[in-house]
């Protein structure tokens, strides 16, 4: 599956230029219209489809940041409970610096909010899918179908399909970071007032290489979840 993701973002995206520069554009209009391209992958196009109808990528970008925000709400209810009156204590001016300091989270909160947190990234994917392939809204929230599919796949090789592609995306992304930190960082130390010319430079320059490589870590990711779910269920099944 990471081989046939790797082929198809490379055949799609990396080697057609045209379809690449209309996804970072894509991304640049909020990354609605590049949430609906990846419903366009979700639904098991093969080859990587075209960039085209953006009236459609945005409705259904909209649609699937919909079901995104539906599914956030339980961490954001309790994200309230954590920080809430901390929050509202800074922004009322009631607490002083040693109120602050002395802030502790509620521990049972924090735990469910992890759970909660991790038992939502082990969803989505099989939710978005479903949304994707039936157009029905409720279908992303049909728990007991979401639970079905993944144990035909198994839930550990499930998880493990999940950390997998984690680690794939995340490693050009983390060297990106660090090689920026400690190129910045020096530039800042020994060339002083200077190096900050360089570092800003620096820090657009990996920004415009993220924007750039984000098509691509996309459009990988959802054809390996996509090749996951199918794994499960005949090719263009909701279940």
């Amino acid at each position: 599956m990471l081989g046939d993701a790797f082929t198809y973002t490379k055949e799609g995206v990396l080697g057609n230029m045209n379809r690449w520069l209309k996804l970072i554009l894509a991304i640049i209009c909020l990354g609605l219209p590049f949430n609906g391209y990846i419903m366009r992958v979700y639904r098991g196009a093969t080859p990587a489809p075209d960039v085209d109808r953006w009236g459609t990528l945005f409705v259904d970008g909209l649609k699937l940041l919909a079901v995104g925000i539906v599914y956030a709400i339980p961490i954001m209810i309790l994200w309230v409970f954590i920080y809430g009156q901390f929050f509202l204590g800074i922004f009322s001016g009631s607490l002083d610096e040693n109120a602050m300091a002395a802030f502790e989270p509620n521990f049972l909160l924090m735990m469910m909010f992890y759970i909660v947190e991790i038992a939502i990234t082990v969803l989505m994917p099989i939710a978005s899918i479903r949304f994707a392939r039936t157009g029905t809204f409720a279908e992303a929230f049909n728990f007991s179908a979401i639970f079905e599919t993944i144990g035909r796949i198994g839930w550990l090789n499930y998880i493990i399909a999940l950390v997998l592609v984690s680690v794939v995306v995340s490693i050009p992304i983390v060297i990106l970071i660090v090689g920026f930190i400690l190129v910045g960082g020096a530039s800042l130390f020994m060339l002083k007032e200077s190096g900050v010319f360089l570092f800003l430079g620096l820090l657009v320059l990996m920004i415009l290489l993220i924007l750039a490589l984000a098509p691509l870590f996309g459009v990988f990711q959802a054809r390996y979840m996509t090749r996951l779910y199918d794994s499960a269920a005949p090719a263009g099944a909701a279940s």
